[in-house]
């Protein structure tokens, strides 16, 4: 659903979730269910309410169980009878810099003082994190925590271990470092999150005051989706090819117009540098299993002669398909999809062009089209709608093109 792709519209979400809700239902889209647990320690109804939103729309059908206000840790802990029957098949934690409760200490506190009510704080979730994991054995996620909306000593609250800044950031070390040593548990990074979204906008304390609410409430929306962005990739949900259009999109102009030396890239103007690093940005995607494919309306030895430039960060063999000619852009997609045994709906489409990203759009069911108005908003765009959401990584992903690239040739000799 078109409303549900980021970037979206969080104050529309709010108002017809509803309605959103009950189209996604009707649409007859076969999911799988999963049932998901929330512990809060604040109100979680309307974060449910937009997760369910978001999950429908990626092929999930969850079903929820919430804890009562702040009973997070009690649910956890004491095998509270409706969760034991749940039966769930992942469990989140939602916790926030509200839930500490160790700090702050006070200044006339010592070193030793405050790293021991680290180490309580920090022992108080990694007890509650193993208790579930032994009775359930199902994924957790947990959120880290935000940065607070106040610094008593100012800047010196960053470095001084007295600061809440500084406690902060060291439980949450702390807490990706617990991330690192165990399996099927993740952290939701609120810590970037907030600030991506700016901490004076999120601390709204009207919300907390009111409805117990962690955050503002059109901040839930952005929340909500960055947890389906971990949820769709730890049941395997994620895009695996970044489509990529050439003119305007991965150089600036026309190389049919303006020859290899007429585009834009490399480093001399403000514009051939903004390409430059969408080019950085979609390159280093290869190295997490990402496969890059070319799908433009150019002639083929064009879209070679572009990538030939010489300050082009991207070559011939980083791409494992290349469709360079002028058929319509989603045949061009599909046949590719048939020649790397992949699904079509597994593909993000970029292209700067709004109508060729309509009748893709359009035309292929489930593939994702983003929408970006220049070069700079492309990376943004790309890097906050989380396709390719990395949940786990290993050497084999690197070299996932190179197979792909291998497997795409063989299927075009046998066509030949």
């Amino acid at each position: 659903m078109k409303e549900l792709e980021y970037p979206f519209d969080s104050s529309f979400l709010l108002q017809k979730r509803r309605k959103l809700k009950k189209a996604l239902l009707a649409d007859g889209s076969a999911r799988m269910e999963k049932r998901i647990a929330v512990l809060g320690g604040s109100t979680t109804s309307d974060i449910v309410s937009m997760l369910e939103l978001f999950l429908l729309n990626c092929g999930i059908q969850p079903v929820f169980y919430q804890s009562e206000y702040a009973q997070y840790w009690q649910d956890a802990m004491f095998d509270a009878p409706e969760l034991a029957a749940f039966q769930p098949d992942l469990i989140f934690i939602h916790t926030t810099s509200r839930n500490i409760t160790e700090a702050p200490l006070p200044l006339s506190a010592s070193e030793q003082e405050v790293q021991d009510a680290l180490e309580r704080q920090y022992t108080h979730f990694t007890q509650m994190w193993e208790h579930l994991a032994a009775t359930y054995h199902c994924p957790i996620l947990q959120n880290n925590f935000e940065l607070p909306a106040t610094r008593l000593m100012g800047n010196r609250d960053g470095w001084d271990c007295h600061g809440m800044v500084w406690f902060i950031s060291e439980l949450n070390r702390k807490f990706g470092q617990y991330a690192a040593a165990h399996n099927d548990f993740y952290i939701h990074d609120i810590h970037y999150l907030a600030a991506s979204y700016g901490l004076d906008a999120w601390h709204d304390n009207s919300y907390w005051y009111l409805y117990k609410y962690a955050m503002t409430l059109d901040a839930i929306p952005e929340f909500a989706y960055s947890l389906t962005r971990i949820i769709r990739s730890i049941y395997g949900k994620n895009k695996k090819v970044l489509a990529l259009d050439l003119d305007n999109t991965l150089w600036g102009g026309v190389i049919g117009d303006d020859g290899q030396e007429g585009i834009s890239i490399g480093q001399e103007t403000a514009e051939a540098e903004a390409y430059t690093e969408v080019q950085e940005y979609c390159k280093a995607q290869k190295q997490l299993g990402v496969l890059l494919t070319i799908c433009s309306k150019n002639e083929p030895e064009n879209a070679r002669l572009g990538l030939s430039h010489p300050d082009s960060v991207l070559h011939e063999d980083d791409f494992v398909a290349i469709k360079a000619n002028w058929e319509p852009k989603d045949r061009n997609l599909v046949q590719t999809a048939a020649e790397l045994s992949l699904l079509p709906e597994s593909f993000v489409f970029v292209d700067d062009n709004p109508a060729e990203r309509e009748i893709v759009s359009a035309q292929i069911a489930g593939i994702a089209v983003p929408e970006f108005q220049d070069p700079a908003d492309c990376i943004r765009v790309l890097d906050h709608a989380g396709y390719f959401e990395t949940t786990t990584f290993s050497a084999a992903d690197a070299s996932r093109s190179e197979m792909y690239r291998a497997n795409a040739q063989r299927a075009q000799m046998q066509q030949t």
